[in-house]
């Protein structure tokens, strides 16, 4: 085997274009989709009969349309259509290169309904049964493919990927450990979320790896942490244009099917009326009868033959390029060098109808070149100690590499409905905690009509302006019945056949998918909870990495503070983000992802602000009077906050790094010390809890304050403090 990896990733997504009425013009992109993709990808992986190291991603709303019986109904009546059409035309006088490529299609289409009919009319099926025998790995996108780096709030993001993967699971039977970001789309922060929904694997484009800090050694050649642990694969532009490039791609040669000559306008309106919309409307029939001959409409005839033979050859000449390139890579190690090549799995037989055939035999060739074709999940297994961890920006794979696509003067004004709606649903679903059967139907609701309109699709037409009037309108329409849902709501006019009618409309996604609480807060939990309003005065605000620390007595002293009447609120980190009241004390888990422990200082930066984050949050409802920070790794946040927001700030000390590290010089230590000194410099009072730290705090920090003894049971532990007062 040649040194080295190629990674075939492809990527099966279509907007959610499932109506109720019959004859839409939009839901024959399914049809298309159908016929020349996914089938045909499938029938390669069934002629091939081995693993074949590819990753197939299916997006929610392909899954749903994959699964919902009236568009199997319909797709098999377009296939009948489509062979009497064929039969029809076979009828006529016609050239013998016409009826070569007709009886082609008569066969090609029984063909797909034998094996439609044989996966029981749903493929998710057929693709789940493929990935179960080892042939292919499967791996989902979100929810409804939403330009993530536009969403307003954690909680969108959220949403949209947690939905898709419950999605997915439903179908599939297992949560899958790699994502694909829509429109390769990643922007830092996302990698946080990716990570809490179990995510390992994402992807980005080359420009993004290139341009990360600091910079890969392995360049495009192999995958890269984010700071939150996902791993990011870079898609290889070489190897990608080598099939797709406009001067030298495969697609464009002469012996391939014409994409855009089609028999519904070879023929006039009398010949093919009745197959037809209803509305005199002309669209494809997919009968492409036509080569790619020329710019001009005056193109040869399709010559099945030499379309298949001329896959051969472009086998031939991908595999031994990618050999080629591989051998230049060669003198990669830890990990051999990696070709990501990710697309849009309708590029292959849908645009390039040739393609499914292509990719076959590309495998075919692979083995012949030595070439080991190799998913990303198998890629982590083998090399996952040999992954950089890099910052990478923003970026995606659109024109231009970064968000032009998704947000320009034609589709801009869809951003700010978005926004508006994120802030809403937060505030619906903060209000109405109760859990009765219509409320959480209610929430499910709106989160499904919010996340229809969060679609990317919909900003991508607009910017092309193919179906723009479509994308446009969808994007309305979903925009007025969330707000329908929530006037409602709101005016308790709702019942459950009224939002049974509504789903039936656009029926994706079961209602289990959708958990309206990830629109929540672990503030919305807390003011969610039957509470005193005097608890929002004159509070306490206690700062420490770890509340129930066995040889401290942090959470001994919070419980005297609040049996003595005072409001004690404490911000601490945890294995999961939480609320909990506990002896009076209100007590809140901050969750921090992050670089390995190794990486202390980052880990230091994740926690406190994480910690300033939860407290800035609290601070919009609690009035705090004064911040006791108890632990000097949590001393920055307690000091920003306290700064801030012009309180008193107390420390309490136990050890210092100077303790902890006797001896050290290096630049995490001089960082460490000079966060403890400025902590306890600007501190009102200090405390000890061991009489060991006073050298270090006079001497090494030159804190002139006088440094008291802490004891749990101080009678006023606060009386040296000057309480600012409020304006007012």
């Amino acid at each position: 085997m040649r040194k080295g990896y190629f990674s075939l990733v492809l990527h099966a997504h279509l907007p959610y274009i499932r109506h109720q009425e019959a004859h839409r013009l939009e839901e024959r992109w399914m049809y298309e989709a159908i016929s020349e993709t996914y089938i045909p990808l499938l029938w390669e992986i069934d002629r091939l009969e081995r693993p074949l190291g590819w990753t197939i991603s299916i997006s929610p709303p392909v899954i749903e349309m994959l699964a919902d019986s009236l568009i199997q109904t319909r797709y098999v009546e377009h296939l009948e259509d489509t062979l009497r059409l064929i039969d029809q035309e076979l009828k006529r006088d016609l050239v013998k290169e016409e009826r070569d490529a007709l009886l082609f299609y008569k066969e090609r289409y029984h063909d797909l309904k034998v094996t439609f009919e044989y996966w029981g009319r749903n493929l998710n099926g057929a693709f789940r049964h493929y990935k179960e025998k080892g042939y292919l790995e499967l791996m989902t996108c979100t929810a409804t493919h939403g330009f993530s780096p536009h969403m307003l709030s954690e909680q969108a993001a959220r949403s949209e990927i947690q939905t898709g993967l419950n999605c997915f699971e439903r179908h599939y039977g297992y949560r899958p450990t790699g994502l694909w970001m829509p429109e390769c789309a990643y922007t830092p922060g996302l990698d946080k979320i990716m990570y809490e929904e179990g995510i390992r694997y994402t992807f980005v484009d080359e420009h993004s790896i290139l341009n990360a800090d600091p910079t890969p050694q392995h360049g495009i050649g192999a995958p890269v942490y984010s700071p939150h642990g996902v791993a990011l694969f870079p898609r290889d532009q070489i190897i990608s244009g080598r099939i797709w490039s406009s001067v030298i791609g495969y697609p464009g040669h002469p012996d391939y099917r014409e994409f855009y000559r089609d028999l519904a306008y070879d023929r006039e309106w009398d010949q093919i009326a009745e197959f037809m919309h209803p509305e005199g409307l002309r669209y494809d029939t997919g009968l492409k009868l036509h080569r790619v001959t020329g710019e001009s409409d005056q193109k040869e005839y399709y010559v099945r033959d030499w379309a298949w033979k001329r896959t051969d050859v472009h086998a031939t000449d991908f595999a031994e390029a990618l050999a080629n390139h591989l051998d230049e890579q060669s003198g990669q190690d830890f990990p051999p060098f990696l070709v990501t090549a990710p697309f849009d799995a309708e590029l292959f037989g849908h645009w390039w109808f040739e393609g499914p055939d292509f990719l076959g035999k590309a495998m075919e060739r692979f083995e012949d070149y030595g070439i080991e074709s190799i998913s990303p999940a198998t890629f982590l297994e083998r090399h996952f100690q040999d992954i950089e961890t890099v910052h990478v920006a923003m970026g995606t794979w659109g024109r231009k590499g970064y968000a032009d696509v998704w947000i320009n003067e034609r589709n801009d004004w869809m951003i700010r409905h978005l926004h508006q709606l994120e802030k809403r649903l937060a505030g619906i679903v903060a209000r109405n905690r109760h859990q009765d059967e219509l409320t959480v139907k209610a929430k499910r609701q709106l989160i499904r009509e919010y996340l229809l309109a969060v679609s990317s699709d919909w900003p991508f037409i607009l910017d092309g302006q193919t179906t723009a009037q479509y994308a446009a309108n969808r994007f309305r329409e979903h925009i007025k019945r969330f707000e329908e849902t929530e006037r409602r709501l709101d005016a308790h006019e709702l019942s459950l056949d009224w939002l049974d009618e509504r789903y039936a409309e656009y029926p994706f996604l079961e209602d289990a998918d959708i958990e309206p609480d990830v629109f929540l807060t672990p503030h919305d939990y807390y003011v969610a909870v039957q509470r005193d309003t005097s608890w929002n005065q004159e509070a306490i605000l206690l700062v420490t990495s770890q509340y129930d620390d066995p040889n401290r007595p942090i959470a001994a002293f919070a419980k005297r503070l609040a049996a003595s009447g005072e409001n004690v609120y404490v911000i601490t980190s945890g294995a999961s983000a939480g609320y909990q009241h506990q002896d009076g004390v209100h007590v809140y888990h901050v969750e921090v992802n992050g670089l390995p422990l190794v990486q202390t200082y980052n880990q230091l930066a994740g926690l406190n602000l994480a910690i300033l984050r939860q407290a800035q949050a609290l601070n919009k409802i609690v009035e705090f009077r004064l911040v006791h920070n108890f632990n000097m790794e949590t001393s920055s946040a307690a000091q920003s906050f306290a700064e801030v927001n012009e309180l008193p700030l107390v420390s309490n000390v136990y050890d210092l790094e100077g303790e902890r590290s006797p001896g050290g010089t290096g630049g995490l230590v001089v960082a460490i010390k000079r966060l403890e000194g400025e902590a306890l410099r600007h501190s009102d009072v200090v405390y000890l809890e061991r009489e060991e730290a006073r050298d270090g705090i006079e001497h090494d920090y030159h804190v002139e304050k006088e440094l008291r003894t802490f004891q749990v049971d101080l009678e006023n532990p606060y009386q040296h403090v000057m309480i600012p007062k409020k304006n007012g």
